[in-house]
């Protein structure tokens, strides 16, 4: 498909606002940007993940560079890493099947099935996200050593990350996180913020701020990851690529700068509601699309 200018500018500025989530929050944003470009401007649902997927390098980098990553901020990306990238190769298989599929009719509607799938799992995801961040936003750091997957899922072997918390965590554990964690990024072009953060501070038990700065080195990896496997299955257009960073990396140092004024118990309130609307949007979406 072609885009003009206004096109171009308009992807821009959706391309800021990711971005400055992005460096907020520790995320990678996809979780919006892919409901604006799929609802919003028209683009094509394969395509919208795919630029999804390969933009957040853009504000990842920007943002890891503004919050200065330390040495022992990268023990538990490393450690996550085999199992994203099983899980990065799973999601995209699945969402190039969806593509292939025959549409099928509703109301008298044409739905195609690559559409559906990813639109019912973001509205799903994010509501229950939205609803559990909202819940737990009253809760401060202090209170999250007693972390349900630190404390009852101890499997050996386990290991420790010294200056990210106290305890230690199973390796295991981690490896299967990170296998789901890179399917849902590979079939729905997230960067895998949105599950990394309540699962990191409410799961493992790590303090918000930390927590940030281990979601944007895991964000940058599985990027990475996805952009390769979609440019693989033609998923990714570059012109839609170029629009997003221009906006994106400008944004995302932005957010990084107002994220060290914010509290934790602020972001998590603040996240909680984001993942609220944009559920809202997108199952107004189904609704639309579904009920004719």
């Amino acid at each position: 498909m072609g885009f003009g200018l206004i096109d171009f500018f308009a992807i821009s500025l959706a391309g800021g606002l990711i971005g400055f989530l992005a460096g907020m929050f520790g995320v990678g944003g996809g979780f919006l940007l892919v409901p604006i470009l799929h609802i919003v401007l028209g683009i094509p649902m394969e395509l919208a993940v795919g630029a999804s997927a390969c933009q957040v390098l853009g504000p990842a980098t920007t943002s890891l560079l503004a919050r200065k990553i330390r040495f022992r901020d990268l023990f538990f990306p490393l450690v996550i890493t085999g199992g994203l990238l099983f899980g990065v190769i799973a999601g995209t298989g699945i969402l190039e099947h969806a593509k292939e599929l025959a549409p099928i009719g509703v109301n008298g509607k044409t739905i195609r099935m690559a559409d559906l799938v990813v639109l019912v799992a973001y509205f799903v995801m994010l509501l229950g996200l939205g609803i559990i961040s909202l819940k737990s936003a009253r809760r401060s750091d202090d209170e999250l050593s007693g972390a349900l997957l630190k404390k009852y899922f101890q499997i050996p072997p386990l290991a420790q990350f010294p200056g990210l918390f106290d305890g230690r965590l199973s390796i295991p554990l981690i490896a299967w996180f990170g296998l789901g964690l890179g399917l849902v990024s590979g079939l729905l072009g997230i960067s895998g913020g949105i599950l990394l953060m309540p699962t990191l501070i409410f799961g493992f038990g790590i303090p918000t701020h930390r927590a940030i700065s281990c979601s944007l080195v895991i964000v940058w990896i599985v990027a990475f990851q996805s952009t390769i496997a979609h440019a693989l299955h033609g998923n990714i257009s570059i012109i839609i690529v170029i629009a997003l960073l221009v906006g994106g990396t400008v944004g995302a140092r932005l957010g990084s700068d107002l994220n060290a004024r914010l509290k934790g118990l602020q972001l998590r309130r603040q996240f909680g509601w984001l993942l609220l609307s944009v559920a809202f949007m997108i199952g107004a979406r189904l609704v639309f699309l579904l009920a004719g």
